[in-house]
């Protein structure tokens, strides 16, 4: 078996589908319904559907004590409450990155602080959303000296768990169903300590990365 990689595997070389035309015939509050006219290198047409998101900002946050800080919350589309660590989307038109890291975690955590690392972007279902993750971690966090700012309303009855790193991936890997963004940080977190494995800098997102991604969709007719 050839440990090479494929051409393309890492995101480059062409597409091997010539878009015809886009339209939009869904806008939501938050998400965006779009349908590719599509044509493959053998001529044939065909159609894509993909929701545009406006992708988010997440992170691994470990506190003085080392502990893993995750929020337990209700989500409506599983009709259930997950335990994941915090996120937030880019929901605020031109917002750096790490603003809304920040603000995400003084809302939903309460803390403030700590040293700031980018491990990752990925896609959370590329499939058929163009949602992107900008995955951090964040080491040594604090409790907020002063007012806790408000959260949304849709975080109401958040409740926040510290535990050690070892539970913390027992409690996310073990409940049925797990949230993407959880398994993964817990996963590259993991490569990290033991040295295995080291996130490149230089492929850090930009501080106005959502709006470069909102700029680089197919235009819609």
């Amino acid at each position: 078996m050839s440990g090479r990689l494929p051409a393309g595997a890492r995101g480059g070389g062409p597409a091997p589908f010539e878009v015809l035309d886009s339209e939009r015939p869904f806008r939501g509050h938050l998400v965006g319904v779009r349908v590719d006219r599509v044509r493959g290198p053998d001529g044939r047409l065909a159609t894509r559907e993909v929701i545009e998101h406006p992708g988010a900002v997440a992170a691994l946050v470990l506190d003085d004590a080392g502990r893993v800080l995750l929020v337990e919350q209700w989500r409506q589309p599983l009709a259930r409450r997950t335990l994941e660590i915090p996120a937030g989307k880019y929901d605020l038109r031109g917002e750096p990155v790490e603003v809304t890291l920040r603000r995400e975690l003084a809302e939903e955590l309460g803390v403030e602080g700590g040293r700031l690392t980018w491990l990752a972007t990925f896609a959370t279902t590329p499939g058929w959303s163009d949602e992107l993750v900008d995955l951090f971690l964040v080491e040594g966090a604090r409790p907020i000296a002063g007012p806790r700012p408000p959260g949304d309303w849709e975080e109401a009855g958040l409740e926040v768990v510290a535990v050690g790193f070892d539970e913390a991936v027992r409690l996310a890997a073990g409940g049925g169903v797990g949230d993407s963004k959880t398994l993964v940080a817990l996963g590259l977190y993991t490569l990290l300590r033991e040295g295995a494995w080291a996130p490149d800098p230089a492929r850090r997102p930009a501080p106005d990365a959502p709006a470069r991604r909102a700029a680089a969709r197919p235009p819609a007719d």
